[in-house]
């Protein structure tokens, strides 16, 4: 979470922690941030780290919120300050309790943000949404105990100036090569974006210190 906080302080964004909340606070939290009037804002970005099982996230109670109620909270209807705009989340929580098998391939021989403004009359409700998670449905995903998740360790490492697909693409090759308590850990993208996102790396510096 330190790190997380780092990068995007770094990036220019305010940031905000919420700390060991049960799945009700979640919602709640969640929900509160979807109501506040976002007009001056570029983008929304959300990280929420804790354990979960298939398309859930776990409180501190050991109460279950479902993701995709978190994510309604955002959708054009929901939080029209921020229709239009790009809204990201990352979530690092097992969506499974086994671990995910390794195959062997053959290879192959052969603002903050940069995006193009154009007013549209209307869009999609569910448009401008981007969901990285740290693994498939029904797998397990790691984290070591002194360097926390390796997937929000990798996607901290790969902040520059590619576009967040591109970012997260590389981040789902990096942590697949790893081998972690015998398994793989493959992370997931799922995007309704409808522009390319960039995040602004600061003039007076080019890297995070």
């Amino acid at each position: 979470l330190f790190m997380v906080t780092k990068v995007f302080e770094w990036l220019q964004f305010e940031t905000v922690e919420h700390m060991d909340l049960e799945a009700k606070k979640i919602y709640e939290t969640v929900k509160e941030y979807s109501k506040k009037n976002h007009s001056n804002m570029d983008c929304f970005v959300c990280f929420i780290l804790s354990h979960g099982e298939k398309d859930k996230i776990k409180g501190t109670d050991d109460e279950f919120v479902n993701i995709k109620d978190l994510l309604t909270c955002f959708s054009g209807s929901n939080c029209p300050s921020l229709a239009g705009k790009p809204k990201l989340f990352f979530i690092q929580a097992c969506q499974g309790s086994v671990g995910h098998p390794a195959v062997t391939v053959q290879e192959d021989c052969s603002g903050h943000l940069e995006m193009d403004a154009i007013p549209l009359p209307s869009i999609p409700d569910q448009a401008d949404v981007l969901v990285g998670m740290a693994t498939v449905e029904d797998f397990e995903c790691y984290r070591c105990i002194k360097t926390g998740s390796v997937y929000i360790q990798c996607l901290c490492d790969k902040m520059d100036r590619k576009d967040i697909v591109t970012i997260l693409t590389e981040v789902n090759k990096e942590v697949g090569r790893k081998v972690l308590n015998g398994w793989k850990q493959m992370p997931k993208i799922t995007s309704t974006l409808r522009k390319q996102f960039i995040f602004q790396i600061p003039q007076c510096q080019s890297t995070i210190k």
